[in-house]
């Protein structure tokens, strides 16, 4: 009697050539530090990076939105984009500063079990798109941060608005947990578990 039921086997087939690979797999992590993190060369200390690399399994391009429930705490960029096969792309999040100095002072008045099980989270979405949309987006010089041209992004909106509406076209959802972690006395980072999983509403996070 101990075999799995035919309904788990489904859930560990093989891996759905719709899907981007995400890295980190699980969570994000950010650093909470006391003074504003130095951002030179474009690697703060309250910044996290996030790759997203197409798998190979479709010959198709995947498009890809990553969603936040705290969009007004991220700045995403890009928060929504275009991955050749074969090819990855890498998004940076960064947290904005005056959310670093509240969970600074959180952490100064509670500790660090007071920032674990942090409720934020991201979502990471990709589907195929056809050859002719993404068409659009090959050789198309990008602006800071990797994001396109507004015309581009307005049609990357459009394909998200109809794709998550009742489209045909199967969606492939990634969801990961924020950490906030305080480094201790400028070596590694000490802190507790990731946080539960639950109900969470997701909306763009801030692309510029």
């Amino acid at each position: 009697n101990d075999h799995f039921p035919p309904v788990l086997k489904l859930t560990m087939a093989a891996p759905l050539p719709y899907a981007l690979e995400v890295s980190p797999e699980a969570s994000l992590q950010f650093t909470i530090t006391r003074e504003p993190p130095t951002t030179e060369g474009g690697d703060g200390a309250s910044r996290c990076v996030m790759t997203l690399t197409h798998t190979g399994l479709t010959n198709q391009h995947l498009a890809f939105k990553v969603k936040t429930t705290q969009p007004r705490r991220y700045l995403v960029r890009p928060n929504q984009g275009i991955v050749a096969p074969g090819s990855s792309e890498t998004v940076s999040i960064l947290l904005v500063d005056k959310d670093r100095q509240v969970l600074w002072s959180t952490y100064e008045r509670l500790g660090q079990s007071a920032l674990d099980h942090s409720k934020d989270k991201f979502l990471v979405q990709s589907c195929t798109v056809s050859d002719e949309f993404s068409s659009q987006f090959q050789n198309e010089p990008r602006e800071e941060g990797g994001q396109y041209k507004k015309e581009l992004i307005e049609a990357l909106t459009g394909m998200w608005n109809s794709a998550t509406s009742g489209s045909s076209v199967p969606v492939f959802n990634k969801k990961l947990h924020v950490r906030h972690l305080v480094a201790a006395d400028g070596g590694a980072a000490a802190g507790g578990g990731g946080p539960s999983a639950g109900g969470a509403t997701f909306r763009g996070g801030a692309g510029g």
